[in-house]
């Protein structure tokens, strides 16, 4: 296994760390491909198998177009969305082409979770 793999698998389980709450910790590459982590163990996707490729490959497409807008807004910290039945960040890895993509469970204060894994990637918290 190459040395950057052992970094994000490091990463997905210092977030699983975080919080019991936390569904899913994933690093893709910007082609959407997986590089690291997954579900939570006991935790059943809410997707099929078969989909989660085309999931990380939207993740990836998002990510680049976000891209887009560096110049004009600055760079993306990370993103958020939240749907009916979980909610999902996604947080650019600098100057490594990944994307670190996490599954939160609703109902908890996702605030403190994104604050605590953008400390643990070296990023800025902004409120």
């Amino acid at each position: 296994m190459s040395d950057p793999y052992h970094k994000f698998e490091k990463l997905c389980n210092d977030i699983f760390a975080l919080s019991s709450s936390i569904r899913s910790a994933i690093v893709i590459d910007k082609m959407g491909k997986l590089v690291a982590g997954g579900m939570r163990q006991g935790i059943k996707s809410m997707e099929d198998k078969d989909d989660s490729q085309k999931l990380y490959v939207e993740f990836a497409l998002r990510s680049v177009m976000r891209e887009e807008f560096d110049k004009e807004f600055g760079k993306t910290i990370y993103s958020f969305s939240e749907r009916e039945k979980i909610k999902l960040a996604s947080f650019p890895l600098d100057n490594s082409h990944h994307i670190l993509r996490v599954s939160i469970e609703k109902g908890v204060d996702h605030n403190k979770i994104i604050d605590h894994i953008l400390k643990i990637i070296g990023k800025p918290i902004i409120r």
